[in-house]
């Protein structure tokens, strides 16, 4: 019988393979959403788990501190993930094995050198302002830097087998192994200990999770990379790689800001307990992106690579038709979660998570109006326009900024919620237009060729 890994490398394999892109997609696109519905049913049951054990309180301080994490994961990163995805794509498209090792060779070297730093000024400072923070905030972000070095790489490792059309590869440490590891840990954990659990301790299992995550990963991509890669003599365009990674970095920083603002304000104007229904809302709402999600992580390769050979043709069917079934899946949720969000908030998180269900609802709108561009900011960082994403991006968390610190201490989630789907829109609608004058291609679902 095969095994559940056995079947994805064959799924895998099939998918590398030259023919017809439709079909090389739709069957990326089936297993991905295989991997997105096994990696949101273990999420949900993560965090049921952790919003029971922990409450609002702790919930909303390991939530906090995740998001200070990924604030210091985002420099660190260099924009070089995006980067790698898009170039070894080229480079794999064009057999170019001397600049793709050269390539992978600096990405680590950059990646690592910046973690360290990065990782050494988070423990300088909570050295010096520690006591300004609760303790069990505190003792969480201790445990907390840990991640920092074991992100960075992991998304490395990712956006190296996406660059290689191994998409569903690439996906199954994060969604898959980091998830399932993580739960069985805490369910483990729960069962052996004389009393509930603490924000650090749920800290230390994700870095134990995240940590197997990468093993996991790292071996993926040593079995898969290809063989012409290790007898390639390393050829470099550093100068290049760092400056198209800049406005990787920053599109990332802008991206971090448009969605964790709200977690930090919040952070800064409420108590724990808020936060963490509002989190709990932000879960939910995150199904929402699930089209989206699957249509970003399969075809950004193949717009890089359509895009290279200069197929414009192709690379509008193939957005139109992947639009239009992202707009189709983000109704369906969305009216899923508005006739029955309110009923599973009770029964499965709490009645204690009622509060959530009005910022569920404005995020969830949000999102809707926001699928309706398609994907976007997948265009253009994958044609080598990331420069304007970023200018729509800066735009996106300048707005954003103002509207969390002017509606988040009025409304507490509630104004997070606005401000949060407020910004989406904005963004979206603006790089809508940018993909079109840029590229001559049309992303949203509504586009309508011309016939003849």
């Amino acid at each position: 019988m095969i095994s559940p890994r056995q079947l994805v490398e064959k799924l895998d394999a099939r998918l590398a393979r030259e023919g017809n892109l439709g079909a090389s997609l739709l069957k990326a696109a089936a297993g991905t959403a295989g991997l997105k519905v096994a990696f949101t049913g273990i999420g949900f049951l993560v965090s049921i788990a952790l919003a029971r054990g922990l409450g609002p309180g702790g919930y909303g301080v390991y939530s906090y501190v995740m998001a200070l994490v990924a604030l210091l994961v985002i420099p660190s990163e260099l924009g070089m993930p995006a980067l790698m995805t898009r170039e070894v794509a080229v480079t794999n498209a064009r057999k170019d094995w001397g600049h793709m090792r050269g390539l992978i060779r600096r990405a680590h070297q950059a990646t690592g050198l910046f973690t360290v730093v990065l990782t050494a000024i988070g423990a300088a400072a909570l050295w010096v302002w520690g006591d300004r923070v609760g303790p069990a905030r505190l003792g969480t972000m201790w445990v907390g830097l840990l991640l920092v070095p074991i992100v960075s790489l992991n998304a490395l490792r990712s956006s190296m087998l996406r660059g290689l059309r191994k998409v569903l590869l690439a996906q199954f440490p994060e969604q898959i192994v980091r998830p399932l590891a993580f739960l069985i840990l805490i369910v483990v954990v729960a069962a052996a200990a004389s009393g509930p659990m603490t924000p650090a301790q749920v800290m230390g299992l994700q870095v134990a999770a995240t940590a197997a995550a990468f093993v996991c990963g790292l071996i993926l991509f040593l079995r898969h990379r290809p063989p012409e890669l290790l007898l390639a003599v390393p050829a470099y365009k550093t100068a290049f790689w760092l400056k198209s990674s800049v406005p990787f970095g920053l599109t990332a920083a802008m991206q971090l800001i448009n969605g964790r603002t709200d977690i930090f304000v919040l952070g800064l104007f409420r108590a724990d307990h808020e936060i963490g229904f509002y989190r709990v809302a932000c879960q939910i709402a995150a199904l929402v992106t699930f089209g989206l999600s699957i249509v970003n992580s399969v075809q950004g390769p193949h717009i890089a690579h359509l895009y290279a050979t200069g197929d414009k043709r192709r690379l509008q069917q193939m957005v139109t038709r992947s639009s239009r079934g992202i707009l189709l899946i983000t109704l369906v949720i969305v009216a899923a979660i508005l006739l029955f969000g309110k009923v599973f908030l009770d029964r499965v998180y709490g009645i204690e998570y009622a509060s959530a269900f009005v910022p569920l609802v404005i995020l969830c709108v949000g999102q809707l109006v926001s699928a309706t561009a398609g994907s976007v900011a997948s265009l253009l960082n994958m044609t080598g326009h990331e420069r304007d994403t970023m200018k729509g991006l800066m735009i996106a968390a300048s707005l954003n900024l103002v509207l969390n610190f002017t509606l988040t201490p009025l409304w507490g989630a509630t104004g997070s919620a606005l401000a949060t789907a407020s910004t989406l829109i904005t963004w979206n609608l603006f790089l809508l237009r940018i993909v079109h004058v840029r590229i001559g291609i049309h992303p949203s679902a509504f586009f309508r060729p011309k016939s003849g």
